[in-house]
Parts: structure tokens; C-alpha cells; sequence
């Protein structure tokens, strides 16, 4: 947690830098950018914008049972999709820059097809790059990197 106080209320701009999520996916080629817009010492609240749509943020918390990631997406008016909040635990082959969480006990409840879905949270500060990662069945089929070098106006 303490490598997000560092760049806390920044704003990044990254790009896609791997898919295979199926044709035309809305994060191919995509304008991204993340805000890393509240921090607390356990939990920051990352939004994540593709191209105008800000539906989406990411949340790392330390909890009593570990560190856990979930997404957070919004409609338009502020409610919440259904089965949000999906997410995980952070499991033991990590490092202080690297975490990995596979889909928890209720992601795979609300949608038992992210049973295969593990999430990566990367920083690389010595290239001062930031990935957000997902693996499907153990590939790699999505990620996302960032520039922490260069923080934009948000």
C-alpha cells in the first residue's frame, strides 16, 4: 500500500499494451487513463477511465483477511451494475511490487465464469511504469501500462 501513498491524487495516462479479449474490445487502442483519486492507509480507490467512459474503479484494500482488489462499476446516475465489487485476495506469490488475485469466493458466486480470472497489480519503478494485468486460465490476455513519470492534469 505504501507505493500508491507516493503517487496519490496523480493522474496517469497508460495504454493497452496486450489483448486477447475478442475482436473489437473496447480497451483495443483505447485512451486510458487511472486516478489514483483517494488514499487511505488501507485502502485507495483508483478510477479508471476508457476513453470518456469513467464507469470503472479499482479498489485495494488491506483487510483482516489480506490485501484485496475489487472493481467498482458505475452507470451514468452513480448505481452500480449488477454483481459488482468482483475481485480478490492477493495469494502468496507476490512481492511488495507485485500482487496477484484470483477471483474470490463471491466473484466466483455472482459469476462462476471469473472462476478462471486472476488480476495482477503491478509497480515497475525503475522504469516508473504502473500494469494493471488479467490472466484467463493462467494466460496473460490483457494489460494495461501506465507512465508514473509523467502525471498528467487530471
Amino acid at each position: 500500500m505504501n507505493y500508491y501513498q507516493e503517487f496519490c491524487g496523480d493522474t496517469f495516462k497508460g495504454q493497452t499494451t496486450i489483448i486477447d479479449l475478442g475482436e473489437d474490445h473496447e480497451l483495443d487502442g483505447a485512451d486510458l487513463t487511472m486516478i489514483l483519486e483517494t488514499c487511505s492507509e488501507d485502502e485507495v480507490r483508483i478510477p479508471f477511465i476508457v476513453n470518456e467512459d469513467s464507469s470503472r474503479t479499482w479498489i485495494v484494500k488491506m483487510t483482516q483477511h489480506g490485501l484485496h482488489l475489487s472493481h467498482d462499476h458505475r452507470y451514468p446516475d452513480g448505481t452500480q451494475y449488477d454483481q459488482n465489487f468482483y475481485g480478490g485476495y492477493a495469494d502468496d506469490e507476490g512481492s511488495a511490487f507485485l500482487q496477484y488475485f484470483p477471483a474470490d469466493h463471491r466473484t466466483i458466486e455472482d459469476r462462476p465464469q471469473r472462476e478462471i480470472n486472476r488480476w495482477a497489480k503491478e509497480f515497475d519503478l525503475e522504469n516508473d511504469k504502473y500494469y494493471y494485468r488479467l490472466y484467463l486460465r493462467g494466460e496473460l490476455r490483457f494489460e494495461a501500462e501506465f507512465d508514473l513519470a509523467n502525471p498528467v492534469d487530471g
